[in-house]
């Protein structure tokens, strides 16, 4: 299936989202320039999720305290997080995470001992140097959820069915995927949304979809992660009754005795439509009932000599509707 990234409109009402750092090589945590944050050189922040790379140490050589912070940091080790000296300290705010994956580790290389060295959430030692090299997969910490969708609707509005999302957090957020069904059984993917990576305050999604199915269908929310897990939400089931904005025409008008009518119309396909041509005494000089097929352009009514030149009233009619125009046949 080939997947269409579409544009997101997303209304934010904060103006800071924490950045996703990610370790570009082995030095000290401290040093802007051993991360990427966002795309740009920084030492990681408060709520920042963190992420060091298989191949990359990354070492704790003075106090890192972020215990102060109001935002919870995620921290995922796929290289190695070391302590080359005594003394320093990782401190992170509550329900902070560490995920050590396969193939990292947390050491403590300088050789400190007890709780020379430790890291600590919400103040809560998880580690400590007495505890030995520790590694993966292994965590500290309870796992964040993905988001925090506060709430996911959908209205019809005009031919269309806008769909909202608002979230109040999100975690490692690769993309959103708008899914439809006619039974809410069998699924078909609407549209994908990138998501804001990582974040702690309230975001508003708006996607629109331009084309609903009639009557009851039903749409749900996917999130994607950047590790490629996913989990799903609601189910939101809506009522959609397309309005036709009906068309009418004749063409040529004035028509020609021999020649034939073109009546265009917009009623929906397989409908009974009945076309009459009367003068303006009511005389009825042509009755017809046609089917209608998708992407007819006309119906095609003769201009026999049968009718008389002169000007007529033509009507075209279903079982719920009436159209009339003046018709001239010369």
């Amino acid at each position: 299936m080939v997947r269409l990234i579409i544009f997101t409109l997303i209304y934010f009402q904060f103006s800071f989202i924490n950045a996703t750092c990610v370790s570009v090589s082995s030095d000290n945590w401290g040093n802007p320039f051993t991360w990427l944050c966002n795309g740009s050189p920084s030492v990681p922040g408060c709520g920042d999720t963190i992420v060091i790379s298989a191949g990359h140490t990354v070492s704790i050589v003075a106090q890192q305290d972020y215990s102060g912070c109001g935002s919870p940091m995620y921290i995922y080790i796929d290289g190695t997080l070391d302590f080359p000296n005594n003394g320093p300290k990782l401190k992170l705010p509550d329900n902070s995470y560490i995920q050590i994956n396969s193939g990292g580790q947390i050491t403590a290389s300088g050789g400190g001992g007890g709780n020379s060295n430790n890291i600590s959430i919400g103040g809560t030692t998880v580690w400590k140097a007495s505890d030995g090299t520790q590694t993966g997969p292994l965590n500290f910490g309870a796992a964040p959820l993905p988001i925090t969708l506060v709430s996911f609707e959908a209205v019809v509005k005009d031919n269309t069915v806008q769909l909202t999302w608002i979230t109040s957090s999100e975690i490692n957020n690769d993309f959103f995927t708008m899914e439809r069904s006619f039974d809410a059984k069998n699924w078909e993917e609407l549209l994908i949304v990138n998501g804001a990576g990582n974040s702690n305050q309230f975001l508003s999604y708006m996607e629109t979809d331009f084309n609903p199915l009639e009557g009851i269908s039903y749409y749900r929310l996917k999130q994607t992660d950047f590790d490629g897990q996913f989990e799903y939400f609601n189910v939101v089931p809506v009522r959609f009754t397309k309005n036709h904005t009906f068309e009418f025409s004749l063409y040529p008008n004035p028509v020609l005795q021999n020649e034939t009518l073109n009546v265009t119309t917009s009623f929906a396909a397989d409908e009974e439509i009945l076309v009459v041509v009367r003068d303006l005494q009511g005389e009825e000089f042509y009755s017809k009932a046609f089917i209608t097929i998708e992407n007819q352009e006309f119906i095609g009514v003769p201009i026999d000599e049968s009718i008389p030149k002169g000007i007529y009233i033509i009507v075209a009619s279903s079982e719920n509707s009436i159209y009339s125009k003046k018709l001239i046949i010369k």
